[in-house]
């Protein structure tokens, strides 16, 4: 299940003793609403750039030529579903005997890593799917917007998890026991 070179890169992060006791990938999702808006500011792109060579028709090729960046920008917004569909094949979701762990393909394939410590209190809820899969809710973020300061809580977690109550099970056990350890 695991690649190489998430076998190698976990080899240097893992501690002494830590031993994983889950693993899994995320649950491969082609739209989100992430993706579903940045698909949108495509569509957007795409007209801005079709707009510039109807334009470059009046003024000259060389003008529409400058567009190049606009329409690989478009591309990109476009491809979002299929690109985080692809980047989710390629995590990893792990649960030691410490922490929790994601490991997700960084710049230029290289492997980052992010990682919450077990403690009490880490796992405030999960949210389950229809396939059983779901979301981990370790916390919120506070999203500023506007300008008086308002803003909504952003959950922060592990998302996308396969067998969601079964690895928020494990997580509160492990929990517990590092707990009872101190």
């Amino acid at each position: 299940m695991m690649t190489l070179p998430e076998q190698q890169y976990l080899q240097q992060v893992l501690r002494s003793g830590e031993k994983i006791r889950w693993q899994g990938r995320p649950v491969p999702e082609l739209f989100t609403v992430d993706t579903v808006m940045s698909m949108m500011g495509g569509v957007l792109a795409l007209a801005i750039c079709t707009g510039w060579v109807w334009l470059a028709q009046e003024v000259g090729w060389g003008f529409g030529l400058c567009s190049l960046p606009a329409w690989w920008g478009a591309w990109l917004l476009l491809s979002a579903p299929w690109r985080h569909r692809s980047r989710l094949r390629r995590t990893l979701l792990l649960v030691t005997t410490e922490r929790v762990m994601i490991l997700y393909p960084g710049f230029l394939g290289r492997l980052k890593m992010d990682g919450w410590m077990l403690r009490p209190g880490l796992l405030q809820r999960y949210t389950v799917q229809e396939d059983g899969s779901g979301d981990l809710i370790f916390g919120y973020n506070m999203q500023v917007r506007g300008t008086r300061h308002t803003g909504r809580s952003v959950p922060f977690g592990v998302q996308a998890v396969p067998d969601v109550e079964h690895v928020a099970t494990l997580i509160q056990e492990l929990c517990k026991n590092n707990d009872d350890a101190r």
